[in-house]
């Protein structure tokens, strides 16, 4: 984390300014290891289950003494050089940081294959750039990413919401400097405080808004972060300056043991299941502030007896380093292990790698870091520095580029360049009981299994499926629009995977289809639920919804979803789930429109694509079993709601044809079945349009409206 200041910086921050010597803050340093250490534990699987919480405590670490260093410039020359606090931070974290990337990118195309590598390199160069976490948070709102392992340069995300506060904080200071001479005045610790609190107040507020109603993104995005850091910044714009005390007080020294026993607490025994950062980050924040507080007071009964011991400050003086290092190391150790012997590390491997990332750490520390950050050249040299930089972030960019070019292994055109129709292709090759024979290379797939992640419906790819946070739902229209029958598709994205199928025979049958989805958001009228915790965006969806279908109700509704459980109140519940799908389904039947309801379909493994890279000649080593994945899915509770809905609720199961005789293949007919986030692909959904139509044909005969 950027919160590993130099030892001259860190002193500076809190310091009197007497003509005494700044003394080191031993205290600051091991605070520091209690952070990094949090991390590599938490990584590492070992019991420490809010570990996390190490990052928050490196947020006020570092808004304390960067802004410690830039008050003290402020109040010596009355101005802010952003162009020498620039080039410090380049000289300080930049070389370590690049030198990361460099060998994550080279292990990464050595032990990554296919779509993943790829994304790996999209990764990099996001990290070279210090926007890594916008792109993660993007990624966590994308609910059909789910598949996506984690990056092995995801922890960057945090070094990005420091430097992108670093980039904002002394360019505001200067502002107000250049408005307080334009006064004629010089500019003030008060004014400082004012816009900080004003900046840190805002976020907070805005970190307590965005982690209920966006709590995946929150986590990486720097508006709901930037508090954390003004906590720390707040407290040194109010010691920076004033004199310290010259000895400690018991007072001051038990707050200060009590702020680190609560920092461990919190990292051991936070609960789980909690919006994070909102409110809750509070918790070690504000412990953090106090432990820094303590140790400006100076006591020598305080934490510093502990946080200055000399293993405490050796970590804390490798924090940044160690940081930098650990999760590279057990990311990429995760797909070595993969690779090698077709499995995950055991819990003991993890906890090793971990301790071992330590070593290179060390190596980066002593080589790279120190002797560039020492050196006098650079230091007297701020643009110089400032250029480096870009040619340091330019170096990690040029590194990422040989991972985006995808090398597939997969021909997707048959030899003669002629495609045959649907009806010899994927589903309409299965018959029903009877599994695929093992398939060696198929000679051709389509779509590429490494890519089959972008083979999505049109409802998807034209953004009609509404994002977690909205309300209002979407229509969209395909099909014949002037179609005599209107078939209505609500529900989440394992509803909308259909719409293929549908579209498929729309022109022929004279099918208007129009299309409401939304994320993760099931089609029912009990409490919605997601994620553990409650879904009230979806329940005003579905009844904005349920509006609009009653204001213009279709010939014939279908519908599935992937959701288990509905929300009681404290926990997910299946048999309230089940009692809202009949519920919303005899509903509809009863006003006249019929409902077909499309079991969903089973739960496929995370990583097919990355079996197919790995076994291009041998796809049947990712074929899985149908039971368990059935069991997995939405299915087992849509089947009892359709049995109480009654007439006019029909279920179609379509797992005969995705799994058939009990066995979920990879390749189906020279088609690839399955995509990120337990969906069916849209050129397989097509193959399964004679089975979808009859369904819809037969609910529609009853009426007469076929």
């Amino acid at each position: 984390m950027s919160a590993e200041a130099s030892a001259p910086e860190q002193t500076r921050a809190g310091q009197r300014t007497t003509g005494r010597r700044p003394g080191f803050r031993r205290d600051v340093e091991g605070l520091r290891a209690v952070a990094v250490l949090s991390v590599l534990a938490y990584h590492a699987g070992l019991p420490v289950h809010a570990g996390f919480v190490g990052v928050d405590i490196f947020f006020v670490i570092s808004g304390f003494l960067i802004t410690g260093l830039l008050v003290v410039e402020l109040d010596r020359t009355g101005t802010v050089s952003w162009v020498r606090f620039v080039g410090r931070r380049v000289r300080r974290l930049l070389p370590a940081a690049v030198l990361v990337l460099l060998v994550t990118s080279l292990f990464s195309w050595l032990v990554i294959p296919g779509q993943r590598r790829q994304q790996v390199g999209h990764d990099v160069i996001a990290a070279a750039t210090y926007v890594v976490n916008w792109v993660l948070a993007g990624r966590e709102v994308d609910y059909l990413s789910s598949d996506v392992r984690p990056s092995p340069v995801q922890h960057f995300w945090s070094l990005a919401v420091e430097e992108q506060f670093y980039v904002v904080w002394p360019l505001l200071l200067l502002t107000l400097a250049v408005g307080a001479r334009l006064l004629g005045r010089r500019p003030d610790r008060r004014t400082v405080a004012i816009a900080l609190g004003a900046l840190t107040g805002v976020s907070f507020v805005w970190s307590l808004v965005a982690s209920h109603t966006s709590p995946e993104a929150s986590f990486f995005t720097t508006t709901t972060r930037v508090w954390e850091l003004g906590v720390g910044a707040l407290l040194a714009v109010w010691l920076t300056g004033r004199e310290r005390p010259d000895g400690g007080s018991r007072a001051a020294d038990a707050l200060g043991w009590l702020g680190l026993v609560a920092l461990v607490v919190v990292a051991v025994a936070l609960p789980t299941g909690i919006e994070w950062p909102s409110g809750w980050a509070l918790l070690p924040t504000l412990p953090t502030a106090l432990v820094l507080w303590a140790g400006w007071r100076g006591g020598r009964s305080g934490p510093v007896r502990l946080l200055g011991t000399r293993a405490m400050v050796w970590v804390g003086g490798l924090s940044y380093s160690i940081y930098l290092w650990h999760w590279p190391v057990l990311v990429l150790g995760d797909w070595s292990a993969e690779r090698l012997t077709g499995g995950t590390l055991p819990g003991w491997a993890r906890v090793a790698l971990a301790l071992g990332s330590i070593w290179p750490a060390w190596v980066s520390w002593r080589f790279v870091e120190q002797p560039i950050y020492h050196g006098t050249w650079l230091r007297r040299r701020p643009r110089v520095l400032v250029a480096a930089g870009l040619g340091m972030s330019g170096l990690a960019v040029l590194a990422a580029l040989p991972l985006l070019p995808l090398a597939s292994p997969f021909v997707t055109t048959p030899p003669d360049g002629r495609v045959p129709p649907l009806t010899q292709l994927g589903a309409s090759t299965v018959v029903p009981g009877r599994a695929v024979a093992d398939e060696v290379q198929p000679g051709w797939v389509t779509p590429d299994p490494l890519v089959s992640g972008e083979d999505r419906p049109d409802a998807d790819v034209d953004r009609c499926q509404v994002a977690h946070g909205a309300t209002e739902p979407v229509a969209c229209t395909f099909g014949d629009p002037d179609g005599a029958v209107t078939v209505a598709l609500v529900g989440d994205s394992k509803a909308m995977q259909w719409l293929p199928a549908l579209q498929e025979q729309a022109g022929e049958r004279g099918w208007r289809v129009v299309t409401y989805g939304k994320s993760a958001c099931a089609f029912s009228a009990a409490p919605a639920a997601n994620a553990g915790r409650a879904y009230p965006e979806c329940d005003a969806w579905n009844a904005a919804v349920s509006r609009a279908l009653a204001a213009d109700p279709p010939d014939v509704l279908v519908t599935s979803g992937v959701a288990r459980g509905a929300w009681d109140g404290s926990r997910t519940d299946a048999a309230l789930l089940e009692d809202g799908y009949a519920r919303r389904w005899a509903a509809l039947a009863r006003a006249g429109v019929p409902v077909v309801v499309v079991g969903d379909s089973p739960v496929s493994p995370d990583d097919l694509d990355v079996c197919a890279a790995w076994h291009p000649d041998a796809l049947a080593q990712c074929t899985f079993a149908a039971a368990p994945a059935v069991a997995a899915s939405g299915l087992p509770v849509q089947r009892p709601a359709v049995e109480r809905a009654g007439e006019g609720v029909a279920l179609l199961d379509l797992t005969p044809w995705i799994c058939p005789g009990g066995e979920c293949p990879l390749v189906v007919g020279h088609v690839t079945v399955h995509r990120a986030g337990d969906h069916v692909t849209a050129t397989y959904a097509r193959t399964l349009a004679p089975q979808v139509a009859g369904a819809v044909e037969a609910a529609l005969a009853p009426a007469g409206r076929r």
